[in-house]
């Protein structure tokens, strides 16, 4: 073995020390050349390996969507909302979410009373509700889901009942005179637009009894211009026209110690 053997190591190693060079040497000189050869192939890769590579931590946000899209999403603070929450959920579904459902209580049906009492209090005094007349009123709606079966118990008008629209942000369109109530979940909401009528819809539940939603919803009414009629048969229910527009606003109780309602208006051209 020549010195030659030295250099070539010199050379694949430029980082190593005179004195491991010197040892490497040494041992060439006692073992075969072949497994030196193998040995110190090794030892120089390792030992030429950069040093100075910069400990960066890994950005996993860039490489990464699904991560990059749930830390950048905005928090939510209104319930309306919260169904964005799902963003990387693994199915998902196109269509308006509603909140779980909730159970009412006594503490709950205070709470939805004396935020709906002070809110009403803000636009003046709250009229009294009236007695509700002896003869019945219009057909009950606890039977009936869909939208159409609905409008068609109601007998709204054919073109109110065309290309209806379904969304839960729909129920933020609602008239005052048919606003939902404070502390309601929303079921359900739609709309038609047509040249012949213009319709909203929106179907909730809330912890307030039946009465406190009559109290809301005539005090609404009453200071939107109409002149709300009361029936309790076959189900409790405000009805008033005016001006082309017919509103409809109807209760009852439903599971969970909470009160379903029905508010309906639409206006014919």
């Amino acid at each position: 073995m020549s010195i030659g053997h030295g250099g070539v190591f010199a050379l694949m190693c430029k980082r190593t020390t005179s004195g491991f060079l010197t040892r490497l040497w040494q041992a060439f000189r006692m073992r075969s050349v072949p497994l030196l050869l193998g040995l110190g192939s090794v030892v120089c890769l390792s030992a030429c390996a950069p040093d100075d590579t910069p400990n960066e931590p890994s950005v996993v946000n860039a490489v990464d969507p699904y991560l990059a899209r749930a830390l950048s999403d905005p928090l939510m603070v209104d319930p309306d909302l919260a169904h964005r929450s799902e963003a990387n959920a693994a199915i998902t579904v196109g269509v308006g979410h509603a909140l779980p459902s909730f159970k009412g209580s006594a503490e709950a049906a205070s709470r939805a009373r004396e935020t709906a009492r002070l809110a009403l209090l803000e636009g003046g005094p709250i009229p009294d509700l009236p007695p509700a007349q002896t003869g019945p009123g219009p057909s009950a709606l606890d039977e009936q889901y869909e939208l159409g079966a609905v409008l068609a118990q109601l007998n709204a008008p054919a073109p109110c009942r065309a290309d209806i629209t379904t969304d839960f942000a729909l129920a933020a369109t609602m008239p005052l005179s048919a606003s939902v109530m404070p502390h309601g979940m929303v079921r359900v909401a739609g709309r038609a637009d047509q040249p012949q009528c213009t319709l909203r819809l929106v179907r909730y539940v809330t912890p307030a009894s039946i009465e406190d939603v009559l109290q809301h919803h005539y005090t609404l009414m009453a200071r939107s211009g109409f002149d709300p009629v009361r029936f309790s048969t076959p189900e409790p229910s405000l009805i008033a026209d005016r001006r082309g527009t017919h509103l409809h606003i109807s209760a009852r109780t439903a599971s969970g110690d909470l009160t379903a309602v029905d508010a309906v208006v639409w206006t014919i051209s």
